[in-house]
């Protein structure tokens, strides 16, 4: 296709690059989604807007920069050939003469990059009428097209228009002959000169609209049919080509597949936020039969004022378990009160739980009342209870024993009344066998046990606790445009061990939070290397299918024949992919 368009020249240190103006408004600037691309620095998000005016084109500066046309300063100007630009550190030249597209072998990177740009965009949106519009605004560019049209099937296989550019009735923009006769064999259609053509002449809709050129691909899905991609122009200076076809033609494939994969995150993140929300008990994930029992247990004695011992791994959510113990009981209106028996020893632990009195010890400034009183009436959560040592032990035993306590250097018992929890990360019946543990103060502290299981024993809870977590995670960085977790970062999630449990996970998707650079985060840990870039067009395409059909899969839990239907395909090409693929 050639056009006779107007150019503007962008000269560089590194050369020079023409861009063709196609009638409509043309962006300058660093950000991504300009039609000229800034990369030196300090460039503004949008610098400079050119838009057509009065049969040619009005140049503007869109920043603080000064705009200089022809060594003045100005607001904005018309455009002559041969004016020269400046604005901030960069240079152009406006020209009008005429300008052939290059041929597409001496333009695949303009491609790659425009495809980059599409799947980056499908990375970032959950939404599918955004990602249509970028199609949609892709494919006109690379086109020249005026008029662009996406299709899909009714029930009864009919074309309804589903998304199109421009605003009047879509009906009096499109050939429906066209539309009836891609539709009819499933194949694109190229028409360079529509009203020329005589297999056309006899159609009213084209000569009714005066259409010159013509593109129009279907968008198959395993060889189904669901959808068309339209494009025509009125324009005498444009003619579409064989190239042009073939480039909608591979955006109509990937449309398909990419609007698969936007319904496919939109179900999953709406099935995630159901799911979630139902199980979660106070903001408990717990799926997975393990902690059923959990909550089971809870809900069983939290109302009964017995002592409970916790245990479980570290990490695990034992103190999360004793806050909703605590919640559900009469006592849930009094404090909640933790302390951790490992962070001190000796004098100043027992301190930190009965209390003393001024001058007991070396230190002591002043009265201190400890933790027992101040969990008065509430629940004390004695965590890593086997740290504990063996003279604390014995008074702690005398404490629950009695309901009394005895300040450090005070001759006065004091009454209170509270709820004692005990967690421990250790084998505490192993330690009374070793004589590390009272055998007394363990059957006390025991008389309701708990066990917390880890979390690769939890199952899918494992993969609901990473969404709770990116999702609380997301909100403290609002400036990062997160979206989901890569696919193989799922798989990790999934089959990793995590020895430090729910802790793990939680730091090691914050740090993935904090530390992400685009839609789709990964752990640092991860023991898979990523795939590496692709290198052409064609690569890009099949990276994005294997890891579409992954994904499937994953969802699916490992269920082949679940994954071929969440994606619409059957059986048979499922696997057929699979087999394709190495997956």
């Amino acid at each position: 296709m050639t056009t006779h368009s107007s150019v503007i020249r962008h000269i560089t240190p590194g050369g020079i690059a023409d861009y063709l103006l196609r009638r409509r408004l043309f962006l300058v600037g660093g950000g991504a989604d300009n039609d000229l691309v800034l990369h030196g620095r300090g460039a503004a998000p949008l610098m400079m807007k050119i838009e057509p005016c009065d049969g040619g084109y009005r140049c503007s500066s869109a920043a603080k920069e000064a705009l200089v046309v022809n060594g003045k300063r100005v607001k904005s100007a018309l455009l002559r050939h041969g004016d020269a630009i400046v604005i901030g550190s960069e240079h152009f030249i406006f020209e009008t003469k005429a300008a052939p597209r290059p041929p597409r072998s001496d333009n695949g990177h303009e491609l790659l990059e425009r495809f980059r740009r599409f799947i980056d965009a499908v990375g970032r949106e959950q939404r599918l009428e955004p990602l249509l519009q970028k199609l949609m605004r892709i494919l006109l560019e690379l086109t020249g097209g005026s008029d662009i049209f996406l299709f899909k099937l009714d029930r009864e296989g009919r074309p309804q228009v589903f998304e199109s550019n421009g605003s009047g009735s879509a009906e009096e923009r499109f050939s429906d002959t066209i539309v009836g006769k891609v539709l009819e064999r499933k194949e694109g259609v190229c028409i360079p000169n529509a009203l020329a053509d005589p297999a056309y002449q006899n159609a009213h809709s084209i000569s009714d609209l005066r259409l010159r050129s013509i593109l129009c691909a279907p968008i198959l899905t395993a060889g189904k049919c669901i959808g068309l991609v339209y494009i025509g122009s009125n324009d005498p200076t444009v003619s579409f080509s064989k190239d042009d076809l073939d480039v909608v033609s591979i955006y109509a494939a990937i449309a398909g597949m990419l609007i698969h994969h936007v319904d496919f995150i939109t179900e999953q993140q709406s099935a995630i936020d159901r799911l979630t929300g139902v199980v979660s008990d106070d903001g408990l994930i717990a799926t997975s039969p393990p902690m059923q029992q959990v909550l089971a247990a809870v809900h069983a004695i939290a109302a009964v004022d017995i002592t409970v011992l916790l245990e479980g791994e570290t990490g695990t959510g034992k103190s999360r378990i004793a806050e909703l113990i605590h919640t559900r009981s009469p006592r849930t209106s009094a404090p909640f009160v933790v302390v951790n028996c490992s962070a001190l020893h000796g004098e100043l632990l027992e301190s930190e739980l009965f209390g003393h009195k001024k001058g007991s010890f070396t230190g002591a400034v002043s009265d201190h009342d400890g933790l027992f009183l101040a969990a008065q009436g509430g629940t004390l959560l004695l965590d890593e209870i086997g740290e504990l040592e063996t003279g604390l032990q014995a008074k702690l035993l005398r404490t629950l024993e009695t309901g009394f306590i005895r300040p450090i250097g005070s001759s006065r018992e004091v009454s209170v009344d509270i709820r004692v929890i005990c967690a421990t990360n250790r084998d505490l019946k192993a330690m009374v066998d070793e004589g590390g543990f009272r055998a007394d103060l363990y059957y006390r502290i025991n008389q309701f046990s708990i066990t917390v299981p880890p979390l690769r024993e939890r199952g899918e809870d494992v993969v609901l606790l990473a969404y709770l977590l990116l999702n609380k995670y997301k909100t403290e960085y609002p400036g990062k445009e997160i979206v989901d977790f890569h696919p193989e970062t799922i798989y990790y999630i999934r089959t990793h061990r995590w020895p430090g449990n729910i802790r793990e996970l939680a730091n090691a998707i914050h740090r993935a939070v904090l530390m992400s650079h685009g839609p789709l985060i990964r752990f640092e840990s991860q023991e898979q290397a990523g795939p590496a870039a692709p290198v052409d067009f064609e690569s890009a395409c099949r990276q994005f299918q294997k890891e579409f059909l992954e994904k499937a899969i994953l969802a699916a839990g490992g269920n082949k024949e679940q994954a071929a239907h969440l994606i619409g395909l059957s059986r048979s090409t499922f696997y057929r992919y699979l087999a394709q693929f190495k997956i």
